[in-house]
């Protein structure tokens, strides 16, 4: 239960090095979405942390990174 989750993605590393943005994709898709925090560049291994989030930020945090993988094709399922 601790509030920094290190978080591995193929996923959206494979969406990284074919989007134009290449690694900054995802910090520019959350920012959109107002969740700051993530160093840019990074979408293999990053590291996230929750820590004074209410629950409904931590759900809007997690729904953010569904639509996003939803958005550039890759399964959530």
């Amino acid at each position: 239960q601790h509030h920094v989750l290190h978080v591995r993605s193929e996923g959206l590393h494979q969406i990284a090095k074919r989007h134009r943005k290449r690694g900054y994709f995802l910090y520019h898709e959350l920012k959109k979405r107002g969740i700051v925090g993530i160093q840019p560049g990074l979408t293999r291994h990053f590291k996230l942390s929750i820590y004074g989030l209410s629950w409904e930020e931590v759900r809007k945090v997690a729904t953010a990174f569904l639509e996003i993988a939803e958005q550039y094709g890759i399964r959530t399922t």
